[in-house]
């Protein structure tokens, strides 16, 4: 008798964009057993896969100062092609007025300094994709 198989629950996609490879070891370390991890180098590949994936990436955490296209290239990108449902939080080392100043111009879902702590991040991160999904939801506008 064949044994009926269950289900795989697909789990939600995690854009995780940094140009250094021990951040994104870090990150996907902290998310991989509750997301699926699509890992880029700079923004333009980023944007290469939100093309792609449009509709099923979840969540981006974004660095802004990296080679090629910084993160605000990824925020701008977004902003034109309508992305703003998609939560993104900036990780980045360079906190300063300006910064925070132009990523609230993108409504970008929250700001977390590096270096970080793995409790905090994942805490933020959840938040934050709850109070997106409850917004996609239509639970209050």
């Amino acid at each position: 008798m064949k044994r009926k198989e269950e289900p795989q629950i697909q789990k939600p996609q995690m854009l995780i964009v940094d140009d250094k490879a021990v951040n994104r070891y870090v990150l996907k370390s902290i998310f991989e057993e509750d997301y699926e991890i699509v890992e880029c180098q700079d923004g333009r590949a980023a944007i290469e896969v939100l093309e792609e994936k449009r509709e099923d990436v979840t969540v981006v955490l974004l660095d802004i100062v990296m080679p090629v296209c910084d993160g605000f290239a990824v925020l701008e990108y977004m902003k034109e092609t309508a992305l703003c449902t998609v939560p993104v939080i900036l990780i980045s080392s360079n906190v300063n007025d300006i910064n925070i100043r132009r990523a609230s111009d993108y409504d970008v879902a929250d700001y977390i300094q590096k270096p970080f702590q793995e409790n905090v991040v994942r805490q933020r991160v959840q938040r934050m994709v709850d109070l997106y999904q409850i917004r996609k939801d239509g639970m209050f506008a």
